[in-house]
């Protein structure tokens, strides 16, 4: 919020308002999602790891997929294995799967489809950890929402600081920097693709990327400073 604290409901429908989707796919069907009897997240993460295979060229294995996705999904959730499955169930993975990869094909803009990387880096700073997105191409950073909403402060949030990460990684480490920023909801056919200088402009109090990065130091700084000082306490 001391970052960005334009990131308002109003910016937030301000960006909504340019979602686009597409005619040639359908959104999913809340009777599709209400009849599968796997968690929504456990459902949406077997289709995500589904959409990588098909990407990475790798011979699609149900079994495999799903344990991919329950080792995911165990780093931050308390997931339950599936035991078994129905019918929606496949046919739900399926149509996310097939959703994915039409819309990112259209964020390629002309790239071939095996120059997106799956699970790009996104490089720590100080004490905060490193990580990985959904998938990147060039200089835009793809994060896929699977959500029955619309996008929300904390998706615009979560790329934001994932672009100030890259800012930072690419004046001390020369790592990229992220140049575009898009939300993608293949379940309810919905896509944001919006230039990271707009979105830094509009929710950042006019703030210069520099100002940005110096204030997130500080931050970042004072907490470490003062868990410090709680610990000797």
């Amino acid at each position: 919020d001391m970052l960005f604290p334009q990131l308002t409901p109003g910016t937030v429908a301000y960006f909504n308002r340019m979602a686009v989707s597409y005619d040639e796919i359908e959104p999913l069907s809340d009777e599709l999602v209400a009849a599968s009897m796997l968690q929504h997240s456990m459902l949406f993460e077997i289709a995500c790891v589904k959409a990588e295979m098909d990407i990475q060229g790798r011979k699609f294995e149900w079994d495999e997929c799903v344990a991919q996705a329950i080792s995911r999904q165990k780093r931050h959730f308390d997931a339950i294995p599936p035991t078994s499955f129905v019918d929606s169930d496949f046919l739900a993975v399926d149509q996310v799967s097939r959703n994915t990869l039409f819309m990112l094909e259209k964020v390629k803009n002309g790239y071939p489809l095996d120059s997106f990387v799956v699970a790009p880096e996104i490089c720590g700073y100080q004490w905060v950890s490193s990580s990985v997105g959904d998938f990147s191409i060039a200089d835009t950073l793809v994060e896929v929402k699977c959500t029955g909403r619309n996008f929300g402060s904390s998706d615009y949030r979560q790329i934001l600081m994932y672009w100030l990460l890259s800012y930072s990684a690419s004046i001390e480490k020369d790592k990229i920097e992220w140049n575009k920023g898009v939300l993608l909801n293949p379940r309810r056919n919905r896509l944001v693709e919006l230039p990271f200088n707009e979105l830094v402009e509009v929710t950042s109090g006019g703030k210069s990327k520099v100002e940005l990065l110096e204030l997130f130091a500080a931050i970042v700084g004072d907490y470490a400073h003062r868990t410090l000082s709680e610990f000797r306490l």
